[in-house]
């Protein structure tokens, strides 16, 4: 209740506020000094913008490109070698007083807002309300504090939506594709950690996504009859990974099938990346570590619902080694459910699995 009350408040103070002092729709720098990207939602959504950051650093190769990413995901800003700083943002009026502070004294030249908590669009706005470019396909409710909403007409990829924002804003022409890269050290401690294993074929499975959309979950007795019938058929170590919220979902995996190694809440976002670059395979669901397995280039199986279309994930690389299983549900049109992706059956995992690693 109270929470709706702080988003309704923040909308009506915000037309408010646009109407006193309306953003100027003047042209922007052609070579900016600096520029402030936010993208602070989930990991997924940080993968997805990694393309559009790329573009802005090579179209304004002289600026200080920096990330605004939230403070418990900036792990993906941080391996993205077109950044040069990240800074954190949360949600506290705390936190953003001291965001707005710093970029009112050092007032970027050039704001970008990508994929977002809606909190970002006032924040955005007091920075710099005359030079603030975003697109308008997910937060029409806000693009009215942009001086350049940019509605992107052509396409509804999650990776060339933001790059034809970045474009608008000054960015070059990059390829579409997300970008993550593992560090020389991460992969150095990933190795001692897990030394016992490490070198022997491995594939990981992620258990499941979170809470929130947990009908993007393949059901974990399926994941079972998987880990199952793989040990009998390849000679690869099976690693189950996922965050705290997937411990349950994990531990019953683990208990069925006892020659897993259950990493479910035991590491982190750059420890499973380095876990990632060296596996044969990862399968997952519509998850971040999916599109962070997409990133760094590992062959993917991804179990996809109906409601997260392939086309729009996917890598548009045609050198990127995936195979996508898509849920065909015959009545989509109402909410989705927790028994949903049992539509897709273990027979077709297993054979795009033997595919994937046949074709080695």
């Amino acid at each position: 209740m109270w929470n709706r009350f702080v988003k309704i408040t923040t909308f009506w103070a915000s037309k408010l506020l646009a109407r006193l002092l309306p953003p100027r729709r003047q042209p922007l720098p052609r070579q900016a000094r600096l520029i402030l990207v936010f993208s602070t939602i989930g990991i997924g959504d940080g993968l997805f913008d990694s393309a559009a950051i790329h573009s802005l650093k090579f179209g304004h190769p002289r600026a200080k490109l920096i990330v605004c990413a939230h403070r418990t995901r900036q792990a993906v800003a941080l391996h993205n070698p077109f950044v040069d700083e990240v800074v954190p943002f949360g949600k506290s009026p705390l936190r953003q007083l001291r965001l707005l502070w710093r970029f009112r004294r050092d007032r970027p030249d050039l704001v970008v807002v990508l994929h977002v908590n809606e909190e970002v669009y006032p924040l955005a706005y007091w920075i710099n309300r005359n030079a603030t470019v975003t697109y308008a396909n997910l937060y029409e409710r806000f693009a009215f504090l942009a001086a350049h909403p940019v509605k992107v007409e052509d396409t509804r990829h999650d990776v060339v939506m933001p790059l034809k924002v970045a474009q608008y804003a000054g960015g070059s022409a990059v390829a579409p594709r997300m970008i993550y890269e593992v560090k020389v050290e991460e992969s150095a401690a990933i190795r001692r950690r897990f030394a016992d294993w490490i070198d022997h074929p491995y594939v990981v499975f992620q258990t499941g996504g979170g809470r929130i959309f947990f009908w993007r979950d393949w059901p974990v007795e399926n994941y079972v009859t998987i880990i199952r019938w793989f040990s009998g058929h390849f000679p690869h170590k099976v690693v189950l990974t996922g965050g705290v919220e997937n411990l349950e979902r994990a531990n019953t995996m683990e208990r069925a099938c006892p020659g897993v190694i259950n990493l479910a809440g035991k590491t982190t976002l750059v420890e499973t990346a380095a876990l990632l670059q060296l596996t044969k395979m990862l399968l997952s669901t519509d998850t971040g570590i999916l599109h962070l397995g997409f990133a760094i280039g590992c062959p993917v199986v991804c179990l996809l619902h109906d409601l997260c279309p392939a086309e729009n994930l996917c890598p548009l690389d045609r050198s990127a080694r995936y195979v996508a299983l898509q849920l065909k549900r015959s009545h989509p049109r109402p909410p989705p459910n927790a028994r949903d992706m049992e539509g897709i059956s273990c027979d077709e995992v297993k054979l795009a699995i033997g595919d994937m690693l046949c074709a080695r």
